[in-house]
């Protein structure tokens, strides 16, 4: 999917170039590219993912044990649990 920018009438080189930017962040092209630059084997893949997985659950168990953590911390972190 192209990401297309333009330049508003008032707009310098410097704000295109910051929208582009924000805009492949918000895609996250950047770091899909860099994950795709080299061969990892499907294994190794499961293994972040585990890694992973694990880490975001001992946060949150961390997190839910201290008294002044807001809702929203704690939503976010479950959100990603569940989504992956």
């Amino acid at each position: 999917m192209p990401i297309i920018i333009k330049a508003q009438g008032n707009d310098s080189t410097f704000d295109v170039i910051k929208k582009f930017k924000k805009a492949t962040s918000a895609a996250d092209i950047v770091t899909k590219a860099r994950d795709r630059r080299y061969f990892q084997k499907p294994s190794k893949k499961r293994t972040i993912k585990k890694t992973e997985m694990r880490r975001l659950r001992k946060r949150a168990r961390n997190l839910k044990k201290m008294k002044n953590i807001s809702a929203q911390v704690l939503q976010r972190i479950s959100d990603r649990l569940g989504k992956n």
